[in-house]
């Protein structure tokens, strides 16, 4: 069926049962829309031979390949997955696919794709995600329809109660891969960053930062990258100037201070100035400033802190001293460990 007899359809068919209806009176504020998904379902079903099945407190489970993982727990806090979501018409509005952005026209070389961590519990994702994962293996995938009473971050006890409230989002199909079930997502970030000290820092340990004793030894890690730096650790007051290249684990830039590092991945700005800046240090590692600013991420103040002079360093860290549970732009998802190279400079 093409696409302009799928719409005359589904109208027909929700003008049909607005009809049949028409002798009752309700203000459900969700009538309207549930008539209308509804109708949709009815006719993807009359399209797919009757394969999709309803779940949870109302999602429709379109399509499904079982993983051969663990099922996934209820219990579980985070998920770490693959996905593309589309209006009820296909309309692409996100990916984790480079291929998928590629195919749609809105790939950009500077964002990141890849899997992405998300809460899976209530205030941190929509009610419906939360239930389409629900009895998913790991490596398993589900297409599933979304209706708009679900797209809410809030929890009810029924079916009812979601379709009592008013939300502002689209019903949406979420076509999405179980990648992981992570209880403990700062356990998972270390973890990720061991692996990559071993590999790219050699085989560094977490350590405490320089010039805060109260801090934790723990998510952070640093090393020098060459020799021949002055023994001597920088006094606090000293001012100072970098350069700097800020990656993801993946090796991914988001943001330097180096203008051909910036063309080669897809950063740069012509209305940018790209040179060093001015570190000043301080006793407190958050009163370090960048520019006079100290509005800055603490693993980077803390890896500025380390450095010595002549010193080029690596500094990595987890996202409780990064952009945290929220990520910054299409570049840095949430719960990303960062990683800063710093290179001390006389310019």
């Amino acid at each position: 069926m093409n696409n302009i007899s799928r719409s005359l359809t589904l109208s027909a068919l929700a003008v049909l049962i607005l009809s049949g209806c028409a002798k009752e009176t309700t203000t459900a504020p969700n009538f309207a829309a549930k008539l209308y998904f509804d109708s949709w379902i009815q006719v993807w079903q009359s399209d797919h031979g009757n394969s999709a099945r309803e779940a949870g407190n109302g999602i429709w489970i379109l399509e499904e390949e079982v993983g051969t993982g663990d099922t996934y727990a209820d219990s579980c806090m985070f998920a770490n997955l693959d996905y593309t979501i589309t209006d009820l018409q296909g309309n692409v509005s996100g990916t984790t696919y480079e291929s998928v952005a590629k195919r749609v026209g809105t790939y950009n070389k500077s964002y990141y794709y890849g899997p992405k961590i998300s809460i899976i519990q209530e205030g941190g994702c929509y009610a419906g995600l939360q239930d389409a994962l629900s009895g998913m293996k790991i490596g398993g995938r589900r297409k599933v329809a979304i209706p708009s009473w679900l797209m809410t971050t809030a929890r009810y006890d029924s079916p009812d109660g979601y379709l009592a409230v008013t939300t502002n989002i689209n019903p949406a199909i979420y076509d999405i891969t179980l990648r992981e079930q992570i209880y403990n997502i700062y356990d998972w970030e270390t973890d990720s960053l061991d692996v990559y000290a071993k590999k790219f820092m050699n085989g560094a340990d977490s350590t405490f930062f320089a010039g805060d004793s109260t801090a934790a030894r723990y998510g952070f890690y640093f090393e020098p990258l060459n020799t021949g730096y002055a023994e001597e650790k920088l006094p606090s007051d000293t001012t100072f100037k970098i350069n700097y290249v800020a990656r993801l684990l993946n090796g991914q830039v988001f943001d330097t201070t180096i203008a051909d590092t910036a063309k080669v991945w897809n950063l740069y700005d012509p209305t940018k100035t790209y040179k060093s800046v001015e570190v000043t240090l301080s006793e407190n590692v958050n009163e370090i400033t960048m520019n006079e600013s100290s509005n800055l991420l603490l693993g980077f103040q803390a890896g500025c802190a380390m450095l010595h002079k002549g010193m080029k360093g690596r500094v990595a860290f987890y996202s409780s001293y990064g952009y945290t549970y929220s990520g910054t732009g299409s570049a840095v998802p949430p719960f990303s460990p960062l990683v800063f190279d710093l290179f001390y400079t006389e310019e």
